[in-house]
């Protein structure tokens, strides 16, 4: 697993330590990995499948291990498990249970995986024919009691949609699918967001809202929002027997964004998120300046009253940001992160580390309230540079943190997402090494007498998975 140059929070002490965010591998892994949270069911071809959630301190990624028979080694990452979307302690996810689910997701299966200190769960959901769905069109939604609800909404046309939503039984039986219309009758030129865009004209080229994220508010009423990351958010009301659509713009484009509209992924250069405690949406924009970029960030708050309720948070210039002194003593292995470079570590300690020297995109909001921490995927520019994250602290503006991606991470791409999955999770107590010896100490003096050897190292081994086993 991928090694941390420098951990991004200096709360709690050792690698025990398990924070209440986390950001989350997007991409499964493989492989017999089992712990305290591995959950098991079964495919829709019954064979069984068991799912086991690794945790790791930002901005290490945390990931999902899967082990079946229908989940072989993928050639590549376009056919491995996949974290479609997050909520509370509910993660939903796309198996892909034949070749053909890369392209189709109608040979994937979907599973609910809910985090629990005791008793982790994994529900098959029934199949959603004649309706599939693509994997930026659906959200989970915790309803509270262990209950939750899957949304998606397909555009249909300019300004028609179509609202799927499964809800769970209380009884642990599987649920159902409905599915109803929305239509948005207005003209598009109409339409709150185009009256604030700066890339109106464009838009109308394409249809009025194509969706590239969905977020979840959530509330009694399951409010969920799905976002078109370069002009506005739908939100819906799903759980209403009427649920309608209201459209929020999001801040206006700059003319610098023109050029970038039609050509350009929408998660390269921005993010929107919900915090923990579901009373702020966060969003984040960056431009680019030459070899520089500046993000900057703005909030609304948590119920949604306003069209123009965004309030601006902070702005930082690649520049700007500062290396703390702890950090500077990182400059080899930052260096070895960054180009790639095997021979040129004697004197990278001399060079003075420069973030215009790296391709940096693709940021991640954090979902702790308050903060400004954004995750950015980073490559240099030698030919055996590989990807990294960097956690940066915009509010400062102050590099928080460096880590390696995983081997399989080899392209630029998005492959990860923030999740509060970590907070529902019983975190071991953190027991330092020379305490968790002496308690060993005592149980070989008490037991010793009266407990053979072998069942003796049994217990001792059992105490130590108990203290630390929830950590890949």
């Amino acid at each position: 697993m991928a090694t941390a140059a420098v951990l991004a929070s200096r709360e709690g002490k050792g690698r025990h330590y398990i924070p209440s965010s986390v950001i989350l591998d997007l991409f499964g892994q493989i492989g017999p990995s089992r712990n305290a949270t591995t959950a098991t069911s079964k495919t829709s071809t019954g064979l069984p499948i068991a799912v086991t959630f690794c945790a790791a301190r930002p901005p290490v990624l945390s990931h999902f291990s899967f082990s079946s028979a229908a989940c072989p080694e993928p050639e590549g990452l376009s056919l491995a498990p996949k974290v479609i979307s997050a909520d509370a302690d509910l993660v939903l996810l796309r198996v892909p249970v034949q070749p053909f689910g890369e392209s189709n997701p109608m040979f994937s299966d979907y599973f609910v995986y809910r985090a629990h200190s005791q008793i982790p769960k994994l529900d098959l959901l029934p199949k959603s024919a004649p309706y599939y769905f693509g994997d930026k069109e659906i959200a989970i939604l915790s309803c509270g009691d262990g209950k939750y609800a899957v949304a998606a909404l397909q555009t249909l046309g300019m300004c028609t949609f179509k609202l799927h939503v499964y809800r769970s039984r209380p009884d642990g039986k599987p649920g159902s699918w409905t599915s109803k219309l929305l239509d948005i009758e207005l003209n598009v030129k109409e339409l709150p967001r185009d009256n604030s865009s700066s890339i109106s004209l464009a838009s109308q080229m394409l249809s009025y809202h194509r969706t590239t994220k969905v977020i979840t508010l959530g509330g009694a009423k399951g409010t969920v929002g799905w976002v078109d990351l370069w002009r506005g958010i739908l939100l819906c009301d799903v759980l209403e027997i009427s649920p309608t659509l209201r459209d929020v713009p999001l801040p206006s484009v700059s003319k610098s964004d023109w050029r970038l509209f039609l050509d350009c992924c929408p998660y390269y250069l921005r993010d929107i998120i919900v915090d923990q405690s579901k009373s702020t949406i966060k969003y984040v924009k960056m431009n680019l300046h030459g070899g520089a970029w500046r993000a900057t960030t703005w909030s609304m708050p948590i119920p949604v009253t306003s069209l123009n309720g965004w309030q601006f948070r902070c702005s930082a210039l690649s520049t700007e940001i500062d290396i703390p002194a702890d950090l500077k003593r990182h400059y080899k292995l930052l260096h070895k992160l960054m180009s790639g470079s095997a021979n040129k570590e004697g004197s990278a300690a001399e060079e003075v580390l420069s973030l215009e020297s790296l391709r940096m995109a693709y940021p991640t909001l954090s979902i702790t309230d308050g903060d400004d921490i954004v995750y950015l995927l980073a490559k240099g520019t030698g030919m055996r540079a590989m990807p990294t994250v960097f956690s940066v602290d915009l509010s400062m503006p102050t590099l928080r943190g460096v880590a390696k991606l995983p081997k399989r991470h080899l392209g630029f791409m998005r492959y990860f997402l923030a999740s509060g999955i970590s907070k529902h999770i019983r975190t071991p107590e953190v027991i330092p090494l020379g305490k968790l010896r002496c308690k060993i100490r005592i149980l070989v003096v008490k037991k010793a007498k009266v407990t053979p050897l072998s069942k003796l190292r049994c217990k001792m081994r059992i105490l130590v998975i108990e203290k630390v086993g929830l950590l890949d």
